[in-house]
């Protein structure tokens, strides 16, 4: 319960424990006493025992200092704020919150229009057929956040897609899934029937760090990407539709995975597209 701060034999205000007000608030009795070392929270009163308590003025700051927070707006801004207050700091620092909730939205709709994207793209390959026909295409140049390392496996290649979005999400305080995820193996390891020797793994995005090339591809989608058997089987029929079409083969081979173990658990319905870059 509160204690009661007196003046005079007079009943001013409640006066509540750190330990109350961390319950209250569910923060932590170390971050209470942090806002005080910073200046942001001052208790109403400290006894000569060390004992802190607080009053409804520190617990109006503190939900201050919560919706501040909530919106992403740093401690050393909330301090200016709210030590020596004014009208014109008050009207200056409402900018500050309007500005900061713009930028917000803003992130959101960015975030939105990536879901919807993502969306789209596993509606459409949901509708590939189970024919599986080798088809030429021309593929726009496209960009993608790329890392060079060797790995063997499937679980290998989603490792690595993992650190590439830890690093770019890190650098753009973002959470969201970069784009189509893929893999690509080099043309040495291609011609030579190392199917599960990957040379490099990237998330395609429009803000990555690497260029894939324009040009004409050899495409083929299958469903199931857990069988290297399968795997083998579909590489060697776009290797034998290469010699077939005299085309030569001019870069990497590249998988791109439209449906994978991040929208289900089922191997069967995962939709690979092979991508073979050729000249005439």
């Amino acid at each position: 319960m509160p204690s009661n701060f007196h003046i005079n034999g007079l009943i001013i205000m409640k006066l509540y424990r750190i330990g109350q007000i961390s319950k209250l608030y569910d923060i932590s009795v170390d971050t209470l006493r942090h806002y005080e070392k910073i200046g942001i929270l001052q208790p109403e009163v400290i006894k000569d025992n060390g004992y802190r308590y607080y009053s409804n003025r520190q617990v109006w700051q503190l939900n201050v200092i919560r919706d501040l927070r909530f919106l992403g707006i740093g401690l050393n801004d909330i301090a200016n704020y709210l030590i020596e207050r004014s009208i014109d700091k008050s009207i200056a620092f409402i900018d500050l919150q309007l500005e900061t909730i713009s930028k917000k939205e803003q992130e959101l709709e960015r975030v939105r229009s990536e879901i919807l994207a993502r969306k789209t793209t596993l509606k459409a390959a949901t509708s590939h057929s189970n024919d599986m026909h080798i088809t030429e295409q021309y593929i726009a140049e496209r960009k993608a956040w790329l890392r060079t390392k060797k790995v063997h496996s499937f679980w290998d290649i989603d490792r690595v897609h993992r650190e590439i979005e830890s690093e770019v999400n890190c650098k753009q305080n973002s959470t969201v899934n970069l784009g189509l995820y893929g893999a690509r193996i080099c043309h040495k390891d291609f011609l030579a029937g190392n199917y599960s020797t990957y040379n490099d793994c990237f998330i395609l995005n429009e803000q990555g760090d690497h260029t894939l090339p324009a040009g004409e591809y050899a495409c083929l989608s299958f469903w199931g990407h857990n069988d290297m058997g399968k795997i083998q089987y579909h590489y060697d029929r776009i290797k034998q539709y290469l010699r077939t079409h005299n085309l030569t083969m001019t870069g990497p081979a590249i998988e791109i995975y439209l449906i994978d173990i991040h929208e289900t658990d089922n191997p069967e319905e995962f939709l690979t597209e092979l991508q073979i870059p050729f000249a005439r």
